[in-house]
């Protein structure tokens, strides 16, 4: 080997084969390890074995059997530690939200989690803007703000001071019911954990979704002309279409695939239209973005 030439080191694709060997063993069942969570808190485990895969690996064979050992011993020592193994669970409290403004013209909604799961539905229930559970992580903390203004009502519902994420328990489970009458601009922004967005009852203004690590099922409202954003994270992403929103999605991922099932039409690169937007001018629009993982855009009934 020329003495200027590097040599390949063994820590990037060792990651890379153990995650593709979680997520194999979780699809078939025989394991319920929650990888996201548990990926948002050895992340840094990552960072150091790819340094020290440059700093030793390279060099010699021998270096980099010794960079892998060390990143492994790590992996698994940080795997017992955070709660793969099984032990006792345990959970915060649970809280209500309901914020009834009364009659208002628009709503500006925010909802920020930490970890855990995150379920968004429609209700239509006369001045109720927002109702809800939250089941809270140990330490978590939750802030509302809450406002109205000629006639747009504003909410911020937030979560603060989460602590021992990716451990048994640790996660939190919010389910919110938002107005599905009052047009609303809604942002989602998630931190690690899964999300469920129901929106095909909600009247959208505006759509901007940020994820981070889980995964995510977003169905889409039924009819509409908003605009939208989705930025994917790590992780697998599913867009539901109904059948009667016309709508133009334009998708770029970073490392993974795209996969799109039932009627739509292409109408560039990376360009497709539901069939409703293929016969009407006026359409909604969605970008769609993910850094690593699956999309996944599918046509459900529109009824």
């Amino acid at each position: 080997m020329n003495k200027h030439e590097q040599r390949s080191g063994f820590v990037g694709p060792f990651i890379l084969v153990g995650i593709g060997i979680l997520f194999l063993l979780n699809n078939l069942g025989f394991t319920q390890i929650n990888f996201w969570q548990l990926a948002s808190t050895l992340w840094p485990v990552a960072l150091i074995g790819v340094g020290l895969d440059m700093l030793i690996g390279r060099r010699s064979a021998l270096g980099s059997l010794l960079a892998l050992v060390i990143t492994a011993a790590f992996l698994v020592g940080g795997a017992v530690l955070v709660g793969v193994a099984p032990g006792a669970t345990f959970r915060g409290e649970v809280t209500a939200i309901r914020y009834a403004p009364g009659p208002v013209r628009e709503a500006d909604i925010r909802i920020s989690t930490s970890t855990g799961r995150l379920t968004v539905g429609s209700q239509a229930e006369g001045g109720v803007l927002v109702a809800g559970s939250l089941q809270l992580a140990p330490n978590e903390e939750v802030g509302e703000e809450q406002g109205v203004e000629d006639g747009k009502a504003t909410y911020r519902l937030s979560s603060h001071g989460v602590k021992g994420i990716g451990s048994p328990g640790s996660e939190s489970h919010w389910d919110v019911r938002l107005n599905g009458e009052v047009p609303t601009k809604l942002e989602i922004d998630t931190g690690a954990g899964e999300a469920e967005l129901r929106l095909e009852r909600m009247r959208l203004t505006s759509l901007d979704v940020d994820l981070g690590i889980g995964a995510t099922t977003i169905a889409l409202p039924r009819s509409g002309l908003f605009t939208g954003k989705i930025s994917g994270g790590i992780g697998k992403l599913v867009i539901r279409v109904p059948e009667s929103l016309a709508v133009r999605l334009h998708v770029d991922t970073g490392i993974g695939q795209v996969q799109v099932t039932g009627d739509f039409t292409t109408a560039g690169e990376n360009v497709y239209l539901s069939s409703a937007a293929a016969t009407n001018g006026d359409r909604a629009t969605l970008d769609i973005s993910s850094g690593i993982g699956q999309v996944v855009i599918e046509s459900i009934g529109g009824e």
